[in-house]
């Protein structure tokens, strides 16, 4: 029993090595100089460690505006794309109305299409409404996840019903039981949502690219590729530094976060 054991870790330990690899790479790249970064002899540890990139970063460019861009833009739709995905499924789950099956079946559709095809549309619907160059046509589109309504759809039908009767019993209005008993009970899979919406607001290049105009509103992942790449095209470890500080709040995120989230994971595989 022992040998499979030490093949597993061993299995284990070479795919983390792997996986790490790239971002210790990184890492150490940002503390080293343009030369030693292209240099055949360059080791994993800097011969001469140096926040020379780091500090170009923050005097050259506006990358702290960049950042706080990024943190509210992301949060805002985290928040708003989890509020909107609850009271979808929370509806899908606990109501009876003509037409249910079919809007679940139309949501579902929804997530077989290539999000390329919906560029144009969106674009039109978001221009119509005047939003283009601001950071709200970045948010809405995105605010309404049909991966998020059946999730939660799917999650919230475990919620006992006589809990939902008890409120109304005692007098409770729609939205006092939906905030007041519905959502504490769903917080792991809701914590698990936000997560995901802050990373892919997070990560999203192609979108916010359509939609900004102004360059002092762009987010991390336009700034580093058509801001500190322009200007720093031959400072890797320039680039490097960027990017290691804007996946630095996605970790932070993760750990803050981690018990409900791997919960949320761990009873939605379980749960019918």
């Amino acid at each position: 029993m022992k040998v499979p054991r030490i093949g597993t870790y061993t299995l284990l330990l070479v795919v983390t090595l792997f996986t790490l690899g790239p971002f210790i790479w990184m890492i150490s790249s940002s503390f080293k100089t343009q030369d030693e970064i292209m240099g055949q002899d360059s080791g994993l540890i800097p011969a001469e460690p140096t926040i020379r990139n780091y500090a170009f970063l923050f005097d050259q460019v506006p990358f702290l505006t960049y950042l706080a861009n990024t943190v509210l833009v992301s949060s805002t739709a985290a928040l708003l794309g989890a509020m909107v995905s609850a009271m979808g499924g929370y509806a899908l789950a606990k109501f009876e109305f003509r037409g249910k099956r079919a809007v679940t079946v139309l949501i579902l559709g929804t997530m077989l299409l290539p999000p390329v095809v919906l560029l144009a549309p969106l674009f039109k619907l978001v221009n119509a409404l005047g939003m283009i160059g601001t950071f709200w046509g970045v948010i809405l589109p995105g605010a309404a996840s049909g991966f998020g309504v059946l999730i939660m759809r799917q999650y919230l039908r475990s919620v006992p019903a006589a809990i939902i009767d008890a409120g109304r019993l005692d007098g409770a209005g729609e939205l006092r039981i939906f905030w007041t008993l519905v959502l504490p009970l769903v917080r792991p899979i809701l914590s698990a949502l936000v997560i995901f919406t802050f990373l892919g607001t997070w990560n999203a290049y192609l979108w916010p690219m359509i939609v900004l105009r102004d360059e002092n509103d762009y987010l991390l992942t336009l700034a580093i590729t058509n801001v500190v790449s322009s200007i720093y095209q031959q400072e890797h470890g320039v680039i490097l530094a960027g990017t290691l500080i804007s996946i630095s709040p996605i970790i932070l995120l993760f750990f803050a976060l981690q018990r409900e989230f791997i919960s949320g994971l761990t009873l939605g595989a379980v749960k019918q």
